[in-house]
């Protein structure tokens, strides 16, 4: 039978794999069509591609250091992760709604959901870890 936290990593192991499908298929999308995505003036594809290549990696150290019973820090590791794939919602700052594509609004909205989500859930895991130490010990 597993245990609770094994189902938690299980699940969280789908979140982080959904964020980071999430965040390919927006980011491959924003360098192919850069022209049509609404950004600040000084950026281009090499700092985009550096950003990807910066923030991915959290989600592999959060998740490891959750699965290390680390979770205040992997649970900081993994929020931070998650605000950068909120960072997707600043293409909303350069351009107004109706300017942007609908393929782009479904990218940028996809990212930032599962972000919200990741979030979320990494919440609940802590929340729920120091509840079930506060009953098992006293």
């Amino acid at each position: 039978m597993k245990s609770a936290p094994a189902d938690r990593l299980r699940i969280l192991r789908w979140l982080l794999a959904a964020n980071v499908a999430a965040s390919i298929l927006h980011y491959v999308d924003n360098v192919l069509f850069f022209a049509q995505y609404p950004e600040p003036w000084w950026i281009d594809t090499h700092i985009i591609d550096a950003f990807w290549f910066a923030m991915t990696p959290l989600a592999w150290l959060g998740y490891r250091l959750m699965r290390r019973s680390r979770t205040p820090i992997g649970a900081g590791v993994l929020y931070l992760y998650a605000a950068a794939g909120l960072l997707v919602l600043g293409h909303y700052r350069y351009a107004p709604w109706c300017g942007i594509a609908a393929r782009i609004h479904v990218f940028i909205l996809l990212e930032a959901i599962a972000a919200l989500v990741l979030a979320a859930w990494v919440a609940w895991m802590q929340f729920d870890g120091r509840r079930a130490g506060r009953l098992a010990h006293g």
